[in-house]
């Protein structure tokens, strides 16, 4: 009997059939899935057994425990970064001056800002009663003293203007003898900030910049050079102006200085400090005409000879007997007198680098914190 007579006599035994079939592929189908699904889950079970087994090894082990003093110690590390990137906002009216300053959009704007300082600045040594030497006359920025700084870089000198302006009353309020110069770090244009910036990278790991990113700087009386090495600037997150002031005074006058500094009113790091004995010249009182130009030098007068109690009972080699009055203790001085000293101290006010896509000024926040 042949498949279509069979169909046709027995429609429903073929249909029986027929569906068995397509359920006997479907279980096929369904047990093979399973099976792969099996073994998949076999696999992901061994990752996760080796997973658990290499977490057993960790010191600390990860406990809900561990977990709360990690957030703990996380929210600390917040909270202390705040704190630090606060601080070096600054405080007070020079941190409030900085912030709040306008740049000057014009060279004959800058121009006459530089004047301002400059002329402030000597009414302030004048009452002070501090002399500036000629090097010191226009404070460190005797490039401009006939015209504003470039257009590219009006925006650096300004911000190195608001810097120095707290730099050189602090020290005026120090009331050293004299202050013999000040300098600074040349300013740079955005494209050589980015060039010095790349010339840094590259020594840091070890590959010699090409000669076409070296960056360059202008030159000028006003400026110096502070080693990289004693710098603080880190290329992507620290950026950092260094000045350096010379100064003849005695001990106290630079701890004043110092203390000034120190108290953070800006974020200003001393990098530095030289002593020298100051000498003949440098105690020499020069006063400093309109048109900036030094007049004859003064010498100081003789100090008085001091009178030195001595125990020895040895007679001064002297050919007339000196007659000393009785020492008292107004009258007695110390054995060893007070010097004069040159100090050179340098510093570096020291700034977040705003995060890519914002501008920074004299009003930018710091950087905020990523988590």
């Amino acid at each position: 009997m042949s498949h279509r007579s069979v169909t046709t006599r027995y429609p429903l035994l073929a249909a029986a059939l027929a569906v068995g079939g397509f359920i006997a592929l479907g279980e096929s189908w369904c047990i093979f899935d399973r099976w792969r699904a099996s073994q998949e889950a076999a696999v992901a079970l061994d990752k996760k057994k080796a997973e658990l087994h290499a977490m057993g090894g960790l010191q600390p082990a990860p406990t809900r425990a561990v977990a709360a003093a990690i957030e703990a110690d996380l929210g600390r590390g917040q909270r202390a970064l705040n704190a630090m990137q606060t601080e070096l906002r600054g405080r007070g009216p020079a941190a409030e001056r900085l912030r709040t300053a306008k740049i000057p959009t014009a060279r004959t704007d800058a121009y006459f800002d530089l004047a301002t300082f400059v002329e402030k600045a000597r009414e302030l040594a004048k009452t002070q009663e501090v002399e500036l030497k000629p090097e010191a006359a226009r404070l460190g920025f005797a490039l401009y003293a006939n015209e504003g700084p470039e257009t590219e870089r009006i925006a650096a000198v300004f911000r190195q203007r608001l810097v120095a302006q707290y730099l050189v009353e602090s020290l005026l309020e120090a009331k050293p003898r004299s202050v013999l110069s000040i300098h600074r770090e040349a300013p740079l244009t955005n494209k050589e900030k980015e060039d010095r910036e790349a010339a840094l990278v590259a020594a840091a790991g070890g590959t010699p910049p090409p000669e076409t990113t070296l960056p360059t700087a202008p030159e000028g009386p006003d400026y110096f050079a502070i080693d990289p090495r004693a710098s603080a600037r880190v290329p992507g997150y620290l950026e950092a102006t260094a000045f350096k002031l010379s100064f003849v005074g005695q001990t106290a006058v630079l701890r004043v200085f110092l203390n000034k500094l120190a108290s953070f009113e800006l974020p200003v790091l001393v990098r530095e400090v030289e002593v020298d004995p100051a000498t003949s010249a440098e105690l020499a009182t020069e006063s400093v005409a309109s048109n900036d130009e030094p007049t004859a030098a003064i010498a100081p007068p003789e100090p008085a000879a001091t009178s030195i109690v001595l125990t020895t009972g040895a007679a001064p080699r002297e050919s007339k007997p000196i007659v000393k009055p009785a020492p008292t203790a107004s009258s007695t001085a110390p054995i060893v007198a007070k010097p004069w000293c040159r100090f050179t101290v340098t510093v570096e006010y020291i700034e977040i680098v705003p995060p890519a896509g914002t501008e920074a000024g004299p009003d930018a926040e710091p950087a905020k914190p990523t988590t």
